[in-house]
């Protein structure tokens, strides 16, 4: 007790712009105060900046942040009850290569990551969900996809979603205006702490409202920012029995961080037959002599979408990594 997980030269090198590495993003601002057990730990459900909106207690506050310690929807953090005093060391986060640079942690302490896509509007990007699918399986997060908007599908979405299925991914097919899957979405959720993610417009707050009803837990700690609930401009939890459903903004890209190009392969789980049979043991599957998994594609083994989404990734990892 009494000393920092990590210093403050520590924190300060993991908040870098050049910061690739996402064990290290984990880690910032994780700190145990030298007072930590005459301190309270409090859940973390919304950072406002200045202010975080926490669960003490039972109860819904607003505590002040320091700015040597910036919290996420599930941080579980030091307070006194007026100040954010130090954080818990985090479990396993969502986090991505922010577009100004460097690390952008999105959630924390995380016990799945739930993908709401749409059938319809706005329409479905393979590669997309395919990053996600790396991400989750390199750090051993589940993952699942809500496919919403099935009041309105897209001509042959359905199938669309097979390849993600083969990979081991669980898909719920629904509809928040119709009452459709919700029952089974919420059984879900009720798995453990969730995060919802996904592009703007798929429908994740009008789903969260669909199986939580009007009266959100947290709207006592938003209220004082008359932020509506069907604009999310931070992630912010809600309670859902006995767990935490942890909404986020919409998001045009997923950029990864920390992430090698043999990883890649993590997330195409169906390659993995054909890989252990490559002539060489570092094959990266691109243009290699003696590539098993390219030749499966040329059998029709493997998905050829599937396969031009890796080597897209492989090729984009490898780009990012070149000496600037």
């Amino acid at each position: 007790m009494g000393k920092p997980h990590y210093s403050e030269k520590q924190n300060k090198k993991a908040s870098g712009t050049k910061l690739r590495d996402l064990k290290k993003a984990q880690e910032f601002a994780v700190y145990e105060p030298p007072n930590a057990d005459k301190l309270k730990v409090a859940r973390v459900f919304v950072n406002f900046g200045i202010e975080s909106g926490v669960e003490l207690d039972g109860q819904l506050i607003r505590v002040a942040n320091r700015r040597q310690f910036p919290t996420v929807a599930g941080d579980l953090v030091y307070t006194d009850g007026k100040v954010v005093e130090g954080i818990k060391p985090r479990g396993k986060t969502l986090a991505r290569f922010a577009d100004e640079g460097g690390v952008r942690l999105i959630a924390s302490n995380l016990d799945q990551v739930v993908l709401v896509i749409s059938a319809s509007t706005p329409p479905l990007h393979e590669g997309f969900v395919d990053r996600y699918l790396v991400y989750c399986r390199i750090m051993e997060i589940p993952l699942a996809i809500f496919l919403n908007k099935m009041d309105e599908p897209e001509e042959g979405i359905v199938e669309r979603m097979k390849p993600f299925q083969d990979a081991g991914v669980d898909v719920y097919l629904m509809s928040a205006t119709l009452d459709r899957g919700l029952k089974a979405a919420r059984k879900r959720l009720e798995r453990g702490i969730t995060v919802l993610s996904g592009l703007s417009g798929v429908g994740k707050s009008t789903l969260i409202n669909a199986m939580l009803g009007e009266d959100i837990p947290v709207q006592e700690v938003s209220a004082a920012t008359k932020r509506g609930r069907h604009t999310t401009t931070a992630a912010e939890a809600y309670k859902l029995g006995d767990t935490l459903l942890i909404d986020t903004p919409g998001i045009k890209k997923f950029g990864f961080i920390g992430i090698a190009p043999t990883e890649i392969i993590k997330g195409f789980p169906e390659f993995a037959e054909y890989a252990t049979e490559c002539k060489y043991e570092d094959c990266l599957h691109l243009n290699e002599r003696g590539c098993a998994v390219r030749a499966a594609v040329e059998e029709g083994r493997i998905d050829e979408r599937r396969f031009g989404s890796y080597q897209d990734l492989v090729l984009g990892v490898m780009e990012d990594q070149k000496p600037r």
